[in-house]
């Protein structure tokens, strides 16, 4: 049953989805908006189910008390769960919390965002869900927790779960505050007796203090001497530094006279530097000039020799003229004899007998080609229907194909059964190429059962979610392509890993010839045939190498193999699971069920059009082999003509060529003969010719006489250049001459200077050092008689003081030498008695400073703690009172008594101390107790932690709530009143409420709002299950079983 969300609470779950988590492979579950009841046996993984809800919300696995790391509720074979969490949030699109655990981390995703954790528990405790708040939720493992809880313990959890906000930080600022009130009461109790003590130990020092002042006068004197001794010492340093600072000044005049010398010759050295530089860029571009002179004098060489092969070349044309005329009456009559062979050679053949042959020839051919043509129609005709036949052929061998092929047959079950793994598959034909390995389309379609009879058997064994699930040979391809279906195309499908263990290594445990007396026949793995990827899954996870099938008379023989190894086998219609005592192995337990007919893997042929298609096809082949027959006698004829053709082809070719023989003679006499008159016009006069080359001769040797007077003027230019060129030469190297004679001066003016700069350097660092330790000792001076370092002469009370002394240093040692004998035939005074006394007498003043300051805290912590008690104390007092109301409500209501109340404990001022106290009575007879395992029984303590639970539901809307088999240890009477009390309370309030529990007593009343949500141990999952068969109102469990039955 599926309640409308319109009734649930902001945060409540609307669904929930697991993936390989715990026992779960796969999951999902739509609780209702109210009661939802979840029943199932021991083991069958409802607390699965809560702990999916808290460590999907942000919990621990502390909180859930079953684990200590979050990676131990991966299920076993698995490497990452996946817990899928939808609240509802009205007004717009629900929340979805997913978390993937993996091994060493999690991964959050907050409405398909990966997001980090923190935000994630931001949306949960904005929602007011607190799963680690027992008085909220409240797991199987830590029901025991919560009656252990001590009133403090409960006094927070109900704060926190039904008080207002502020309530609990009230208590905890009060608690703040008590620790702070008792640890400042403390430190006034110590600070008021460390006063009274050092006041004492001074009051017995002051007649020791006496000594001490005389003592201390002594001493003053003494240092007092001292004291002038040191400014005499700075005067005397002071008036030395004077005099060598003196000095200094002279020397530095000196220096400096000697640098204003020093810099004319850098100038000097800087012009002659600069002129230098300008003649050699001046030399650079004579120097190209030169060259360019030189170039000018190559053309004109160059010019010279192009005018003289051109002579030559006049004089060869002229040679060539006079050797050709030579040889043109050899060529005349060359030709003369040529045209005369060719004449005699064409009037021996007669052309009007080759034209009647020719004629001849092409009647014969004609005659010939005209009945190749109809004996070559005949042959098409045949050629053509016999080709149409093949075709039909093909078109029926497509046909009984298409029926035998049991693959397409199988995607076309998978295209009924499961569209989203259809398309899946017709996209991943399309898209092979994208990944690295080979993933394989649904199993179901590639298996190839040997016998259809053996079908039920392996879809027996196989899971249809795996029968319809892709294999992948790579897990970044199988998450990949799971990725892009599920997210990108929105396809629920199932993908899984092939295992990387060799195919050869699934051995059966026993050989099958060791069982054949049994009647098994084969293990299921040799009845069909499929891809190694998908047979290495089989073997792993279903174990298809290992299971045995027999016949009917396998039967008789169950005890005996019951007790060989064997897990499960097939007889011919029932399959057998065969288990063991964990415990005793001599106890074995076989369970037999019926072997289904097969739904995914069998495949149905047309047998009466398939034998149709065979008797066409060979029908189709006869007509054929007929047609064939007669085709072959006509290309016998076909071949005979062709030869008759060929030789009347020949001897028309012959024909024609002697023909063309003769055009050709007729041709060549032509071109001769124009020829030979060509020759007889092509003769010169080789005077006239003579003449011309004489005067293109003289004109050249102009021309020549003209490119040596050029050279001529080049040779001028360029020797006129080159000498300007050198003599600049000879002026740069000058240049370059006083440039390093200066530079030389340059360089000893400049050593010179160095050496007075050196000299002047020294004297500078003595006249610093002398400075500094009159520095020094005006420094010891003032720290003598403790003055300011900005002063830097005797104060006015020293200088009256010195006046009295002596006033040479000599003086001085010697009365500071007569004081300390003086001093020392003084009794000895411990000067850390007195040190000791005034740091008393500081540390009295501190305290007593300290004294008032802690009073005055520990008076405005108490008013704070007042103004916080007196805020907090009646709320709370008034939220408890309502709780109360409800919880005795409650245990009237089952003839029981019980109360809630708070705990002050001993002293009221002890905030930490308070709590909450469970008074209960469950006999008429006995007094209120509280509640504790040392009073009630289990049961009475689980009847009084729901009823507790109830009562603070009455007081606060909280997304939804959960308890965990708390009905364990009740009676039938209680277990079935309080079922009618959460469901009322349900029925009240719009929070969602989950109540696990293995059983549930028979015939309880369940209201309209209630859902009932089953879990059981099945490997195989109710295909015809109607949950609205069993929707309804004041129907009992057991009844609404019974009618699904019938």
């Amino acid at each position: 049953m599926k309640g409308p969300t319109a009734d649930r609470s902001r945060g409540a779950i609307v669904r929930i989805k697991l993936e390989n988590f715990m026992k779960y492979t796969r999951m999902e579950v739509r609780p209702g908006p109210s009661l939802n009841v979840i029943v199932g046996t021991n083991g069958s993984g409802k607390s699965s189910l809560v702990c999916a809800i808290c460590l999907g919300l942000c919990g621990t696995p502390q909180m859930v008390g079953r684990a200590s790391h979050v990676s131990d509720y991966i299920r076993h074979g698995a490497d990452t769960a996946v817990i899928e969490i939808e609240l509802y949030n009205p007004g717009d699109k629900n929340y979805v919390i997913e978390r993937q655990i993996n091994r060493n981390k999690s991964v959050w995703r907050l409405n398909g965002v990966i997001v980090p954790q923190k935000t994630v528990e931001a949306k949960v405790a904005e929602l007011n869900i607190q799963v680690g708040n027992l008085c909220q939720f409240l797991p199987q493992d830590r029901v025991a927790d919560f009656v252990r809880m001590t009133k403090q313990d409960l006094l927070v959890g109900t704060e926190r779960a039904v008080g207002p906000r502020h309530m609990l930080d009230l208590h905890e600022q009060l608690k703040t505050l008590q620790l702070k009130h008792e640890k400042l009461a403390a430190s006034l109790r110590s600070m008021q007796g460390r006063l009274e003590q050092d006041k004492q130990k001074n009051s017995q020092l002051d007649e020791e203090m006496k000594k001490f002042q005389e003592h201390r006068q002594a001493q003053k004197k003494v240092e007092l001497l001292r004291q002038k001794l040191t400014w005499v010492d700075y005067d005397a340093s002071r008036e030395r530094f004077i005099q060598e600072k003196s000095k200094l000044r002279e020397e530095e005049k000196s220096f400096e006279t000697a640098e204003q010398q020093y810099q004319p010759l850098r100038e000097r050295v800087h012009s002659l530097d600069k002129r230098h530089s300008e003649l050699v860029q001046k030399e650079k571009t004579l120097k190209a000039d030169a060259g360019s002179a030189g170039k000018k004098i190559e053309a004109a060489l160059k010019a010279f020799s192009e005018l003289n092969e051109e002579s030559t070349s006049v004089k060869n044309e002229l040679q060539l003229k006079i050797e050709e005329e030579a040889s043109r009456s050899e060529r005349i009559q060359k030709y003369e004899n040529d045209i005369a062979e060719l004449e005699k050679e064409l009037a021996g053949s007669a052309a009007q007998e080759l034209k009647e042959e020719q004629e001849q020839v092409l009647l014969e051919l004609t005659s010939l080609n005209k009945k190749l043509n109809e004996v070559c129609h005949k042959k098409g005709l045949s050629e053509s229907y016999i080709n149409d036949r093949r075709r039909e052929a093909i078109s029926i061998d497509h046909e009984v194909k298409k029926l035998k092929d049991l693959s397409n047959q199988r995607m076309e079950i998978l295209r009924r059964r499961h569209k989203d793994a259809h398309q899946a598959a017709q996209w991943l034909l399309q898209n092979e190429s994208r990944f690295r390995g080979k993933i394989y389309p649904p199993i179901m379609t590639q298996i190839n059962v040997h016998d259809p009879a053996n079908a039920k058997y392996v879809e027996g064994q196989i899971a249809a979610k795996d029968l319809m699930a892709f294999v992948a040979e790579n897990s970044e391809d199988l998450n990949s392509f799971l990725g892009t279906m599920r997210d990108e195309r929105n396809l629920r499908i199932n993908g899984v890993l092939a295992p990387s263990t060799p195919l050869e290594s699934f051995v059966p445990r026993i050989p099958l010839k060791q069982i054949t007396r049994w009647g098994f026949h084969s293990y299921l793995s040799e009845l069909f045939t499929a891809p190694p990827a998908i047979m290495r899954y089989l073997c792993s996870l279903y174990q298809v190498h290992n299971v045995p099938v027999g016949t009917r008379e396998t039967e008789k023989y169950v005890e005996e193999i019951k007790h060989t190894g064997l897990r499960r086998f097939y007889t011919q219609n029932q399959s057998y699971n065969v288990k063991v005592s964990r415990y005793d192995r001599s106890r074995v337990l076989t369970m037999s069920s019926e072997v289904r007919n097969p739904s995914l893997l069998v495949v149905s042929i047309d047998t009466t059009n398939l034998m149709e298609l065979e008797r066409r096809r060979e029908a189709v082949a006869a007509d054929i082999s007929s047609r064939s027959a007669e085709i072959q006698g006509l290309s016998k004829e076909e071949k005979k003509l062709s030869e008759l053709m060929e030789k009347c082809r020949c001897e028309k070719k012959r024909i024609m060529t002697e023909m063309a023989r003769r055009r050709q003679l007729t041709v060549v006499i032509e071109q001769k003969k124009r020829s030979l008159e060509a020759i007889q016009k092509e003769s010169m006069d080789l005077e006239k010719e003579r003449e011309a080359t004489k005067k293109k001769l003289k004109k050249l040797c102009l021309s020549k006489m003209k490119v040596v007077n050029n050279v001529i003027a080049a040779l001028q230019t360029t020797f006129k250049n080159h000498r300007v060129w050198i003599e600049h030469i000879l002026d740069v190297e000058k240049a370059a001459m006083e440039k390093k004679r200066a530079a030389a001066e340059l360089k000893e003016a400049e050593a010179s200077l160095r050496s007075l700069e050196a000299a002047l350097r020294e004297k500078r660092d003595k006249v610093r050092g002398m400075k500094l330790e009159a520095q020094r000792k005006l420094s010891t001076a003032q720290e003598a008689i403790g003055c300011a370092h900005t002063v830097h002469e005797i104060p006015e009370p020293f200088i009256q003081e010195f006046r009295k002394l002596p006033k040479t240093v000599e003086d001085i040692e010697r009365m500071v030498h007569k004081e300390q004998v003086k001093l020392n035939c003084m009794l000895p005074v411990d000067a850390s008695l007195e040190q000791e006394y005034q740091q008393r007498k500081k540390s009295i003043e501190q305290v007593e400073r300290e004294l008032s300051s802690t009073e005055a805290q520990l008076m405005s912590t108490k008013e704070e703690m007042e103004d916080a008690r007196s805020r907090w104390l009646p709320e709370l007092e008034a939220l408890l009172e309502r709780v109360n109301t409800g919880f005795v409500r409650f245990f009237g209501s089952l003839g029981c008594a019980g109360e809630v109340s708070l705990y002050r404990g001993e002293h009221p001022d002890k905030y930490d101390q308070y709590g909450v106290c469970i008074r209960v009575k469950f006999r008429d007879h006995e007094a209120l107790t509280e509640l504790s395992a040392a009073h009630q029984s289990g049961g009475e303590r689980s009847v009084a932690t729901v009823l507790y639970m109830m009562a603070l539901q009455e007081l606060t809307s909280v997304p939804f709530r959960c308890v965990d088999e708390i009905n364990q240890g009740m009676d039938s009477a209680n277990e079935r009143r309080v079922f009618e009390m959460i469901m009322t309370t349900a029925l009240k309030n719009s929070a969602q409420y989950f109540l696990l529990s293995p059983k549930l007593l028979p015939d309880l009343p369940y209201a309209e709002n209630v859902t009932m949500i089953f879990i059981a141990k099945a490997q195989k999952s109710i295909a015809d299950w109607d949950s609205s068969s069993v929707r309804g109102t004041g129907i009992g469990l057991a009844n609404a079983i019974k009618r699904v039955r019938l």
